[in-house]
C-alpha cells in the first residue's frame, strides 16, 4: 500500500524561492555589481509658523558628496555613500550597510523663500531650513468706463 505524503505549502513557496534565485543568478551572473545597490536616506519634514524643515539621515555620506536642488514647489536631494570595507581576499559572513547614489525629491506644499535657504551638515544628520515667505496675494484691478 503506498504511504501518504503530507502537502506543505511553506516547502513549495521555498521551492520556488530557490528556483527564482537561480533564475536571477543564471540572468544577473552570480555576483551582481555593488554599484546597482541604492538606497533611500530617511528623511523627517516639519513645519513652523516661519519656516520648513528637512532633516535628512546621511550618515558616513561625506558633504561634498551631497547634493540639494531646490525651486519654488520642489526639493530634490541627491548624494552617494561609498562603501568602506572592501577586500579582495575577505569572506562576507553579512552585509547590512546600505551604499551607492541616492535621490529623493519632496512637493513643497508652502511658498519658501528659495534665496534665504540653508543647510547644515553635522554628525550624519543633514538639516534644511526653507524659510516661509506670504503667497502672492490677488490683486483686484477696477475697470473703468471711458465716455
Amino acid at each position: 500500500m503506498a504511504q501518504m505524503k503530507r502537502w506543505s505549502p511553506f516547502a513549495e513557496l521555498e521551492s520556488f524561492r530557490r528556483e527564482v534565485d537561480r533564475l536571477f543568478r543564471e540572468f544577473f551572473g552570480e555576483e551582481r555589481p555593488s554599484t546597482t545597490r541604492g538606497w533611500l536616506p530617511a528623511v523627517d519634514i516639519y513645519e513652523t509658523p516661519t519656516e520648513v524643515v528637512v532633516h535628512a539621515e546621511l550618515p558616513g555620506v561625506r558633504r561634498e558628496d551631497i547634493q540639494i536642488e531646490l525651486t519654488d514647489e520642489r526639493l530634490t536631494l541627491k548624494g552617494k555613500k561609498e562603501r568602506l570595507i572592501e577586500s579582495e581576499n575577505a569572506t562576507y559572513h553579512l552585509l547590512e550597510q546600505n551604499f551607492g547614489s541616492f535621490e529623493r525629491s519632496f512637493t513643497l506644499n508652502v511658498p519658501v523663500d528659495i534665496e534665504k535657504a540653508e543647510a547644515i551638515y553635522r554628525d550624519g544628520v543633514l538639516t534644511i531650513r526653507l524659510p516661509k515667505i506670504e503667497p502672492k496675494k490677488t490683486k483686484r484691478i477696477e475697470v473703468k468706463v471711458e465716455g
